[in-house]
C-alpha cells in the first residue's frame, strides 16, 4: 500500500503528513550519503509512520493556519473519532494502527526507537537504522527544517512541561542526540549542514508513492 493511501485511510492531518514526509526526506539524504551498509527502505517506512497517531494529542487550536481547507470543526470531529479507536495516548495510538497496517517487525522495532527518551540507548548501540531515525525526526520542526541544536532549544520547555522531565534529564538527552549526530556523520559523506529546507522540499512528494514494508 502506498503511504498516501495509509494517510487517506487514517485521515492523517495534512501537517502530521508533511511532518513523516519531511522526516523520511532528512533520512533519505543521509542514507544516500552512508558509507556503510543500511537498510534505506526500512528506515523510509518508519519515517513515514512513525507519527501516525500523533492526531490524538493535537490542540488543534494552536496552528490554525494547519487546519485548512476543512477547518477546526472538521478536524475536532475527526480527532473524537480517532480517540475512541485508538486511544489518548499517542504513543499506544500509534502501535495500534502499525498493527493494523501489519509492517514488518523491524520497521516497528525502529519506530519504538524514535521516542525522544531513547537517545541515551540509541547513543550506545550500534543500530545506525535507529540512530538515523531518531536523528531524522529531531531535525524536523513544525515549519521546517532546523539544526539540532536549534531543534533541542525550540522543544525543551515544551518536552519538559509535557513529559514531566527534569532540566537534568533534558541535558542527558540533547548530550546523548548530539553523541547520535556525531556518529552519524562520522561514516557520511555530508556535514550536518547539507541538510537543506531546500534539498528536503525536492524529494517531499516522490515519498507519497512510497510503499509501505508490510
Amino acid at each position: 500500500m502506498k503511504v498516501s493511501e495509509i494517510y487517506r485511510k487514517y485521515k492523517i492531518m495534512p501537517n502530521l503528513q508533511t511532518h513523516m514526509l519531511r522526516v523520511s526526506s532528512v533520512a533519505s539524504i543521509i542514507c544516500d550519503n552512508f558509507l556503510k551498509p543500511i537498510d534505506k527502505n526500512l528506515i523510509i517506512t518508519a519515517a513515514l509512520l512513525h507519527d501516525i497517531g500523533n492526531m490524538v494529542r493535537f490542540k488543534l487550536e494552536v496552528f490554525p493556519e494547519f487546519l485548512e481547507p476543512e477547518g477546526l470543526k472538521f478536524w475536532s470531529k475527526t480527532q473524537q473519532e480517532f480517540i475512541r479507536k485508538y486511544g489518548k495516548n499517542d504513543y499506544e495510538a500509534t502501535y495500534k494502527i502499525l498493527r493494523q497496517i501489519g509492517i514488518k517487525p523491524k520497521a516497528f522495532s525502529l519506530i519504538k526507537s524514535m521516542e525522544f527518551k531513547k537517545a541515551p540507548v540509541n547513543a550506545k548501540l550500534k543500530n545506525f537504522e535507529m540512530k538515523i531515525c531518531q536523528y531524522s525526526d529531531l531535525r524536523v520542526a513544525p515549519f521546517g527544517i532546523l539544526s539540532l541544536e536549534e531543534r533541542l532549544r525550540e522543544v525543551q520547555n515544551r518536552f519538559m512541561r509535557n513529559k514531566g522531565v527534569s532540566d537534568k534529564e533534558f541535558k542527558h538527552l540533547a548530550e546523548s542526540m548530539k553523541k547520535i549526530e556525531k556518529q552519524i556523520f562520522s561514516t557520511t559523506k555530508i556535514r550536518p549542514s547539507d541538510i537543506t529546507e531546500e534539498q528536503v522540499n525536492l524529494l517531499m512528494d516522490k515519498f507519497r508513492d512510497f510503499e509501505v514494508i508490510s
